[in-house]
């Protein structure tokens, strides 16, 4: 397993902050360093933020609103789970830099309110590349590459052995150095045992609050053992397979799978049941049969109820098929996306989405299945399904093009193929 041990507890680091604000306040230093991190610009309350209950995240809202580096919005709420744009990301920046470096975190603001910010990076060269749209959501990767040039490389001492290639989900590229480099300092720990990142994903402002924490305070920091990852579960995109790949597919689930046959032109075997869950749906049909690949779309009729029960059924399903089936390739499909407007409005909230499929893919590593993130790549920048792949109810059922877009992840994301 990862080993994961933060050095500190937070409440301790909060006392020992008090204690030292209450014996002196003084002003912020001349000198760069971690001291300068210690003048308090606001004060933190217990409940101030409407949306920020007792959980993980609490204590890292409360150590970056106290410094200014964070705030909420003008109704009371911090937004826990809203993302951030780019814009936020290059205030962040150049607020830890310059408090770093002796100045105060505000900044006077113009029109646009970031500009000040922009051009105080640009002005310090930590900025690596021109943006022209600072609006756009921020992707994790571009999130923790901007951020890791907020320290001089002094501030951030690696405390963790990473090997270059040990992070399985980050490839070399523009961002990587800077990904590496806060795993390395215990900043970024990772979603799993294997340290897996999801750098193309959004980034919540809960898990922001504790990049940030981290960031300038270094008892905060993590140490980290990452597992090796196995082949499984994870599927890289490929060339576009034929209809001959599917000669020996079949897709157990719900009505979505209904809505596959009827839109898409895969011919496989196709076994969906309107309002289908894992313990009402078509498996005795499927086990009739005999396939060389199976995928399973099931998921959005359970997310309202117990997710012990649910995954227990959906292993119980697992375990028939590899019974019936020893060869068969297992594809466990993700929970399909659903439009923001579905998503604030109805019974299948993004974030209750989002973390049903963390635990679908928790079970295909568990149970070596394959996983075809199709939410992901379904998913527009905002992490919503495009309003354009909307079916008639407005999702979660797709139209046609959804569909269509759908079945060409499925053709272009498979199990590695073997040379005979």
């Amino acid at each position: 397993m990862r080993l994961s041990v933060c050095s500190k507890r937070l409440s301790a680091l909060f006392l020992a902050l008090l204690l030292a604000v209450s014996l002196a306040a003084p002003a912020l230093a001349a000198e760069p360093g971690y001291v300068n991190f210690q003048q308090k610009e606001n004060v933190y309350t217990e409940g101030m933020f409407s949306d920020v209950p007792l959980d993980w995240y609490t204590e890292y809202v409360a150590a970056v609103y106290e410094l200014g580096l964070m705030q909420g919005d003008a109704d009371g709420r911090f937004r826990p789970d809203d993302g951030v744009t780019l814009a936020e990301t290059c205030a962040l920046l150049a607020r830890i830099h310059r408090t770093y470096y002796g100045g105060a975190a505000k900044l006077e603001q113009g029109e646009p309110w970031y500009q000040v910010y922009v051009d105080y990076c640009r002005d310090h060269a930590l900025l690596p590349e021109e943006i022209t749209d600072w609006n756009a959501p921020a992707k994790r990767g571009e999130f923790a590459a901007m951020l890791s040039r907020a320290l001089p490389e002094g501030a951030l001492p690696q405390i963790n052995e990473i090997a270059e290639g040990g992070i399985p989900d980050v490839e070399e590229n523009e961002n990587s150095a800077g990904i590496y480099r806060l795993y390395r300092a215990g900043i970024l720990t990772g979603n799993d045992i294997y340290g897996s990142f999801k750098p193309n994903n959004g980034i919540r402002r809960s898990e922001v609050s504790a990049v940030v924490a981290r960031m300038v305070y270094r008892s905060l920091r993590c140490t980290v053992t990452l597992q090796p990852k196995p082949p499984y579960p994870d599927l890289k995109e490929g060339p576009r397979q034929e209809n001959d790949f599917f000669a020996d597919a079949a897709m157990l689930g719900n009505s979505l799978v209904d809505g596959m046959m009827l839109c898409c032109d895969i011919p496989m075997k196709y076994f969906g049941k309107t309002s289908g869950t894992v313990r009402m749906n078509r498996l005795g049909e499927l086990l009739q049969g005999h396939y060389g690949k199976v995928y399973i779309q099931l998921g959005i009729n359970d997310i309202s109820g117990g997710m012990d029960s649910f995954i227990g059924g959906y292993r119980t399903i697992i375990e028939k098929i590899r019974e019936a089936m020893p060869e068969a390739d297992i594809y466990i499909m993700a929970i399909t996306p659903v439009t923001k407007h579905k998503s604030a409005v109805g019974s299948f909230p993004m974030t209750k989405i989002n973390a049903t499929n963390e635990l679908l893919y928790a079970l295909a590593e568990e149970m070596q299945c394959w996983y075809l993130d199709s939410c992901t790549l379904l998913c527009n920048e905002e992490g919503y399904l495009p309003d354009a792949y909307a079916g008639w109810d407005g999702s979660p059922h797709l139209d046609a093009k959804g569909y269509v877009a759908w079945a060409e992840i499925i053709r272009t994301y498979y199990a590695p193929i073997t040379e005979e």
